[in-house]
């Protein structure tokens, strides 16, 4: 798809319903301001958890959020981020997501990525730590590393075989409640 000055893009802009949509100078600005260059320094989930705070600002009547994130991010990036963006083919992004997800593989290492689902994968609540806190730092692992790949039923396990026998014993009524698997090691969650 051409984009507005006639170049192929790689991302496939959606549609929008709406009569009169148009990205205001002041918004693009705002969004420029905090651009991605694509340095070892700079933190790309960082950038786009920054990126969708700013574009969750903007709602608009009959136009999708991907609508616009998908609009804005090529004014989010320079430098060698917006070279990989051009470089990358022709209508190649036609959701969010799978912008997102390519920025991420592209900009997160693969060494950062196996650490990060290293730690997810293998956590461990600290003896002095509260149930509370140690879900807070588990969370905030995942967030750091979105693109994980660890699907759901893993990452309970890994929570869980992480607790402290004491939070596992505080928790077991509630799990049970909630019909979790009576011989949890047929699902590969032992104790």
């Amino acid at each position: 798809m051409l984009d507005a000055n006639g170049v192929l893009s790689s991302i496939v802009r959606p549609n929008v319903a709406a009569t009169h949509f148009e990205l205001k100078p002041q918004f693009i600005q705002f969004i420029s301001q905090d651009s991605y260059a694509g340095l070892a320094n700079e933190n790309p989930v960082d950038h786009l958890s920054r990126f969708l705070e700013k574009c969750d600002t903007m709602k608009l009547t009959n136009v999708s959020s991907d609508a616009i994130r998908l609009r804005l991010f090529p004014f989010s990036l320079r430098d060698d981020a917006k070279e990989w963006l051009n470089d990358e083919g022709a209508n190649k992004y036609t959701t969010w997501d799978s912008l997102a997800k390519a920025f991420l593989l592209k900009f997160f290492s693969q060494k950062n990525t196996s650490k990060l689902r290293n730690d997810i994968s293998t956590f461990r609540q600290n003896e002095d730590e509260s149930l509370h806190d140690a879900w807070q730092r588990f969370k905030r692992l995942q967030r750091q590393c979105p693109h994980h790949g660890l699907p759901d039923w893993l990452l309970i396990q890994s929570f869980y075989n992480g607790m402290t026998q004491n939070s596992a014993f505080m928790w077991m009524p509630l799990l049970e409640a909630l019909s979790w698997p009576k011989h949890p090691t047929r699902h590969g969650f032992a104790r």
